[in-house]
């Protein structure tokens, strides 16, 4: 059950970051490769998500979603998410500056 209640934590910033760092490989070294990378590490996530809700049960994964991931997990990591693009803009946005 505790791997159950890990897979259902970790499953959301798992996906989402680790879909945002491939994507952010792919474009940096202009490679394909981390673009079909960062689907995978989406559906990953899925994949955890299911067997989290199956090692949980069904019952008590709908009370961790509704007290603790809607609460804490996702506010926490889109704002993490926005925090880094944000980081992200204004780096390029210095590097166009210097380049001029």
């Amino acid at each position: 059950m505790l791997l159950g209640i890990t897979l259902l934590v970790l499953n959301v910033p798992f996906g989402w970051f680790g879909a945002a760092i491939c994507a952010y490989y792919g474009k940096k070294y202009n490679k394909k490769f981390y673009y079909f990378l960062s689907v995978f590490v989406y559906a990953l996530s899925w994949l955890m998500l299911a067997a989290g809700i199956y090692l949980c049960g069904k019952d008590y994964a709908k009370t961790i979603f509704e007290n603790y991931i809607s609460k804490y997990i996702y506010p926490v990591t889109i704002a993490c998410l926005v925090i880094l693009g944000i980081i992200f803009v204004i780096r390029k946005i210095k590097n166009r500056v210097k380049d001029e």
